[in-house]
């Protein structure tokens, strides 16, 4: 794997409490369980980590509604209305904010966005064009919904992207196996959190 720091940006996506505490409002989906099981805030702590120490562009995007969900208006698709019905994810409350091991420093950029896609309706595209940033790094949560809709668009924007597979996970094993298997290959380069580190390393 070749890493060029100048042009690269790890992005870390949706890592939240109401997805990955047992406490948090959209737990029911299965995250907890599931991040656990894979070890996915351990592998991605550590890939935080190593893009800090290589002094990497670090990005969080979050999803967050203001109180009474205007954002999402009257009728939405039926994931985003179970973030209405539940009260998840709303901006200023604990449910809403990054988890406590992967908390964005000061200098880091942090996003809001409103819907599985981290391009819609945000800046991280002008932000990135204003870095020269071309290639992006993803962790990210949900693997089929957040993470491939961020995927698709990016790659349609001129990005180049690479998943780190063990950095993501699905409500199901079966919906991040498929995505990984059969989805984002035909998008992307699919690696580990391991080699993205171990790249880190040599520069």
């Amino acid at each position: 794997m070749e890493v060029d720091l100048s042009k690269s940006a790890f992005l870390i996506l949706h890592y939240q409490n109401s997805l990955l505490r047992p406490e948090g409002k959209f737990a029911f989906a299965g995250l907890p369980a599931q991040m656990a099981k894979h070890k996915c805030i351990e592998n991605t702590a550590a890939a935080l980590k190593a893009s800090r120490d290589a002094a990497m562009t670090v990005i969080y995007v979050s999803v967050g509604c203001r109180p009474g969900f205007p954002e999402l208006g009257e009728k939405t698709f039926p994931l985003l209305e179970s973030v209405r019905q539940s009260g998840a994810f709303v901006i200023g409350t604990w449910d809403a904010e990054v988890i406590d091991e992967l908390k964005p420093l000061p200098s880091e950029v942090a996003i809001t966005n409103y819907t599985c896609n981290a391009f819609a309706y945000t800046e991280l595209d002008l932000i990135l064009h204003g870095r020269g940033i071309k290639h992006l790094f993803i962790a990210g949560q949900a693997t089929n919904f957040v993470v491939e809709s961020t995927t698709r668009y990016g790659v349609e924007l001129g990005y180049e992207i690479t998943i780190l597979e063990d950095c993501c996970a699905g409500f199901t094993d079966e919906m991040h196996d498929f995505a990984i298997a059969n989805i984002l290959p035909q998008y992307t380069t699919i690696s580990k959190s391991t080699d993205f580190i171990a790249a880190l390393a040599k520069k």
